[in-house]
């Protein structure tokens, strides 16, 4: 069984800078139009069929929410879907926000 891996926010943008990667909001639409990591997916019932046709398994997956814990879970669900490369964002995009300010 796979499972997910914590990492923290600079190494996560320093990833998607330079790899095929994919960030994954998992906060509700509002918190997510509000402000979000640039090219960030919202994740939730509605859009889980999309990612599921545009992610391949092999893409590395980073899963952002509110705080860092409920990512952990999503994490975990998409590892268990057969994604082989599954990060939990710790401090989640209220420790985002404070390092990177949205514009």
């Amino acid at each position: 069984m796979s499972t997910y891996k914590l990492i923290e926010i600079a190494e996560t943008k320093q990833r998607l800078e330079n790899e095929q990667a994919i960030l994954v909001d998992t906060r509700d639409a509002q918190s997510y139009a509000a402000d979000h990591a640039e090219g960030a997916f919202n994740l939730n019932n509605e859009t889980l069929k999309e990612f599921f046709e545009k992610v391949q398994f092999n893409t590395p997956v980073f899963v952002v929410c509110y705080h860092g814990n409920s990512s952990k879970g999503v994490a975990q669900y998409l590892a268990d879907q057969g994604y082989k490369d599954t990060y939990s964002v710790e401090g989640g995009m209220a420790m985002w926000r404070e390092l990177y300010p949205m514009t």
